[in-house]
């Protein structure tokens, strides 16, 4: 066994290659075993993003020599080895927390393949016995596990949240203060005052002498507005349905005001501006801002999203966890397997 400390070049052809038994192991960590196909995995996993790494940052070509080339000092080959050992051992280290919280039994990477075929069985008998599954018919060895490790990681971190990191309140919003500019920015929000009228008839089509009539009596009503005319004595002032009322648009909702010119002219008015006349499904509109906060410029209240904060705590505490627990660890290389990495 070594301590790991990676010299020289690497051939990936040899990384991704078969091997012959499923006891081979890459690495321990804690005295857990990283089984040389786990590792092989983490290792295809993350080819493209090296390799996009090296075109981007140096221009590297795909080449016979480019996983051994050095570019200022930096080998691909080795590049991938670190980058594939570092992700491993997290997952080893999430799943042994898992296996400490009760949530796992066996996090051997033979024990989940046996759990993929078991369950991969059972949901042939059910789909023979016409019972309902929910999911795929059969289950991919990479979908199964990250179903498994997402869903074991959702447990670990509610029974921690409960038993051992129940924040209070002050803790709450102390985390809340200090992730406030990454994660609870304030959406754009706009709020206004409309008045319309309907141009529709009794069967909800659209009536063009109603429509002319209502565009006219707008005209007025905007002049009203441009002298003065408080906007809330404005529909006092016809005898035909002049409504009034209040209304918000937040910017989150992006598909909802793409299809709304109401929406989208309420978002370009300042502070008491008037807006011109605006049709939208069978009315038309005139709008005065109350209020436009551009998206970002302020905070969302805490009370608003405390249940979020919630849970970004909850994800806060299991990253620095398992962060932790992945610098606190014991790492060895399998000497005898990682010369077989080695170039040959």
């Amino acid at each position: 066994m070594i301590l790991i400390v990676l010299p020289g070049a690497i051939v990936v052809n040899r990384i991704l290659s078969n091997h012959d038994t499923d006891d081979k192991y890459m690495a321990l960590v804690d005295g857990i075993p990283i089984s040389t196909k786990e590792f092989d995995k983490a290792i295809e996993a993350n080819k493209t993003p090296i390799i996009d790494y090296f075109y981007n940052k140096y221009g590297a070509e795909q080449t016979a020599e480019f996983w051994t080339t050095s570019f200022e000092g930096e080998i691909p080959a080795e590049s991938i080895m670190n980058k594939a050992l570092e992700e491993s051992v997290k997952i080893k280290i999430r799943q042994l927390i898992a296996r400490e919280q009760g949530m796992l039994q066996d996090i051997s990477y033979e024990g989940f393949l046996r759990q993929l075929n078991e369950e991969n069985k059972r949901r042939q008998r059910a789909i023979r016995n016409r019972e309902v599954i929910y999911g795929p018919r059969q289950y991919e060895e990479n979908a199964y596990f990250e179903y498994v490790l997402s869903n074991t990681t959702r447990l670990v971190k509610g029974q921690l949240m409960e038993e051992q990191w129940k924040p209070d309140d002050q803790q709450l919003k102390w985390f809340y203060d200090l992730r406030k500019n990454q994660l609870y920015l304030s959406h754009g929000l706009v709020k206004v005052k409309l008045i319309s009228i309907s141009f529709l008839d009794s069967n909800q089509s659209v009536d063009e002498a109603l429509k002319e009539d209502a565009k006219k009596q707008m005209e007025k009503a905007l002049s009203m507005a441009a002298s003065g005319t408080d906007f809330e004595h404005i529909p006092k002032a016809f005898d035909t349905d002049v409504q009034m009322m209040e209304k918000e648009f937040n910017s989150s909702n992006v598909r909802s005001n793409a299809r709304s010119p109401v929406a989208q002219a309420a978002e370009k008015l300042s502070m008491n501006e008037i807006s011109g006349i605006i049709e939208e499904n069978g009315r038309l509109y005139l709008i005065k801002c109350m209020e436009n906060q551009k998206e970002g410029s302020g905070f969302l209240d805490f009370d608003s999203v405390k249940d979020q904060v919630l849970k970004d705590y909850a994800d806060f505490k299991y990253e620095e966890y398992v962060n932790k627990r992945v610098s606190e660890a014991q790492i060895l290389w399998n000497e005898t397997e990682y010369r077989a990495y080695q170039k040959m």
